[in-house]
């Protein structure tokens, strides 16, 4: 977003922004592909105990991406994007916070 001579805000409007889940992944450990719809299970990493008190680490599911072809380049895109900015270059059209 930019700010306006007047002190306004520009950018996109995006409905449920605020109240939209973070989802948070360590990996996409399973990804795959049906007739048209692309599919990507992010998982993340959680500790645990075990009965005797050791410690141990599992994988689980914390959320399961469905789109098509055009929903996936579009999260490409923003991956891209994000690479871009990480690694200092040329800024990515488009939001970016």
């Amino acid at each position: 977003m930019t700010a306006t001579k007047e002190g306004k805000l520009e950018g996109i409007q995006m409905e449920g922004s605020a109240t939209a889940p973070i989802i948070s992944f360590d990996e996409a450990p399973v990804f795959g592909l049906v007739p048209g719809i692309g599919r990507v299970t992010l998982a993340a990493y959680v500790q645990d105990y075990r009965p005797d008190g050791s410690v141990f680490q599992r994988q689980v599911a914390v959320a399961h991406l469905r789109g098509n072809a055009n929903a996936y380049t579009a999260l490409a895109n923003a991956i891209a994007g994000m690479a871009l900015l990480d690694a200092g270059g040329p800024k990515p059209e488009g939001p970016t916070n």
